[in-house]
């Protein structure tokens, strides 16, 4: 026979004070997992959604990142002789040299903190070869001029972005490059770069170098031949599909993410300990009308389960709140400083059906965890002695 659900909540709201603190402990350790996943599969999102399996990136030997690759114009010159190299309408090879720079733009807000925003310098034929790259607003910038676009991510997280804004950058930071449009690209990482072109770039940072060449291949079943060639001794660059390039980066989060587990892991013990002690503190309480529940007949294991299910109410009801607080987040435009591209990526908060499946598992751990112990304390009471001591 089992006892009433009636029964818990009542015991509950007797033990107001402690199952609160139990309760907004239990809530704080959702939220922060809510938060940490979320960053995780924003910053994933991202990622994922940028490059094109058609496009092989190449950089310098040693280098982690754009950031940190220079070509020489003799090495991105022997690119060309690498074989399934596709061709534009007019007959030359889809290759695009591109600079990468890093300039510092306030955020919005009052407070107005600047961060490192990538500056990319391409040529005309990149936009032919970033298919992904669409116009929102404005126009493309006219080679040999000083503008600008910028990515729909950046102009919302970045100050002075807008259409017509001026940016102030290079060597000197004396360089006033205009706006001129918005680009979106699929969702993905170039949505937090500005586009500039490359030779006034160049020359407004004095880099007399590229950070990578971006191929498009003819035929992308066909990309490990030409990949080996470019890594081989012919050429002796680094060459890797454009994809795997970023799915590298996204695994650079992994390193947070699984330390900020190790604190989540933390929290969650002490949720469990939290747990645990409220639930002693009630069969301390409860001696005696345990007790008696055993007199009338309710077996050991109906005591055992009504202790927790009064623990799975607390931690369900807490992994509620705390999910629900995590929705306030939910699709709040972030930016990450990466440690490999020394870079800020802008990327949006996502609440995924996996993150509040694995919210409700550790809620329901922690239930389990924090009950158990004392509610086998209170199947194994003894009835005469419940009885005498209370």
């Amino acid at each position: 026979m089992a006892l009433p659900l009636y029964y818990n909540w009542r015991n509950l709201r007797r033990r107001r004070l402690s199952v609160l603190l139990t309760f907004f402990l239990v809530s704080v350790v959702v939220f922060v997992l809510a938060a940490l996943l979320s960053f995780a599969a924003g910053i994933g999102a991202s990622l994922a959604a940028t490059g094109s399996s058609r496009n092989v990136i190449v950089l310098k030997p040693g280098s982690t990142a754009e950031s940190t690759s220079i070509l020489l114009p003799g090495e991105a010159a022997r690119i060309i002789q690498a074989p399934n190299i596709a061709r534009g309408a007019a007959g030359q090879p889809l290759i695009s040299p591109e600079l990468c720079v890093q300039t510092n733009i306030p955020r919005r807000g009052p407070l107005g903190t600047p961060a490192s925003v990538a500056i990319r310098g391409v040529d005309e034929i990149a936009y032919e070869i970033h298919s992904e790259l669409k116009i929102l607003e404005g126009r493309l910038p006219q080679q040999a001029t000083m503008e600008i676009i910028v990515g729909r991510a950046a102009r919302e997280r970045y100050a002075n972005l807008e259409i017509g804004g001026r940016l102030e950058m290079g060597r000197l930071s004396n360089r006033v490059f205009t706006v001129v449009g918005v680009f979106e690209a699929g969702g993905g990482a170039m949505e937090s770069e500005v586009w500039a072109p490359r030779t006034m770039l160049e020359d407004a940072f004095n880099r007399r170098f590229l950070s990578s060449v971006v191929v498009r291949l003819e035929n992308p079943a066909a990309a490990k031949p030409t990949i080996e060639y470019l890594n081989g001794p012919a050429v002796e660059l680094d060459a890797k599909l454009e994809t795997n390039y970023y799915n590298e980066l996204s695994t650079k989060t992994q390193e947070i993410v699984f330390l900020t587990t190790v604190l989540i892991g933390i929290m969650a013990i002490g949720a469990i300990f939290a747990v645990a002690n409220t639930m002693y503190a009630a069969v301390d309480g409860r001696k005696r009308e345990i007790a008696m529940l055993r007199t009338i007949g309710f077996a050991r294991g109906s005591i055992m389960v009504s202790f927790l299910i009064e623990s799975l109410l607390i931690s369900t009801a807490a992994c509620a709140a705390g999910l629900g607080a995590s929705f306030f987040i939910n699709g709040s435009r972030q930016d990450f400083l990466s440690d490999t591209t020394w870079t800020v990526l802008a990327y949006e908060l996502r609440i995924t059906p996996g993150i509040l499946l694995a919210a409700f598992g550790l809620a329901t751990m922690v239930g389990v965890g924090g009950a158990l112990a004392p509610a086998l304390k209170a199947s194994r009471m003894r009835v005469i002695e419940a009885l005498r001591k209370a």
